[in-house]
């Protein structure tokens, strides 16, 4: 009996998710045009934006050049910037919150050198309490965070790269 209404409830939750549209992100479909692209003023080897993005259009179906080579759309670099701000300061006059930024900057050119899109600007921020009596603990949270950031703002030029015609 519990077997059968396991399996009831678990047809009802799928049928459910199905009927609301839910369905798992798949690829980023980009135009056939960015298949292969050249990122140009990012270090795709070392920085971890870098290499989050280059992998994560890896899984993407998009080949990424390491260097530039006739044929391939050039995604050209014009702002990378990650700040830590104060937020709040306690009554001790010492910070007690930051928020942490990034922000990323870009524009397309097709394979012809023709510009596919203006300035594009992708942002993200989070804040977090900050106990200044566990350092190495804040330093840990602050590697998650800007880690977490960076997987956000891969996500957000995917999707930016798959409405670009």
């Amino acid at each position: 009996m519990n077997r059968v209404m396991m399996s009831l409830m678990t047809g009802v939750l799928m049928l459910t998710l199905t009927a609301c549209g839910f369905q798992l992100r798949g690829e980023a479909n980009v135009p056939e045009t960015l298949k292969t692209i050249y990122i140009q003023g990012l270090n795709i080897r070392q920085d971890s934006f870098g290499l989050q993005l280059k992998r994560a259009m890896t899984r993407n179906g998009i080949h990424v050049l390491d260097t530039y080579r006739e044929g391939a759309a050039v995604m050209t670099v014009v702002e990378n910037v990650f700040d830590q701000n104060v937020l709040s300061v306690g009554s001790d006059a010492k910070v007690t919150e930051y928020e942490l930024e990034t922000r990323f900057s870009f524009k397309v050119s097709s394979p012809d050198g023709e510009p596919m899109s203006d300035v594009i600007t992708v942002q993200a921020r989070r804040d977090y309490q900050f106990d200044r009596n566990q350092l190495l603990a804040m330093s840990e949270q602050q590697a998650v965070i800007r880690d977490d950031l960076n997987k956000q703002m891969v996500q957000n030029v995917l999707r930016r790269l798959s409405v670009m015609k």
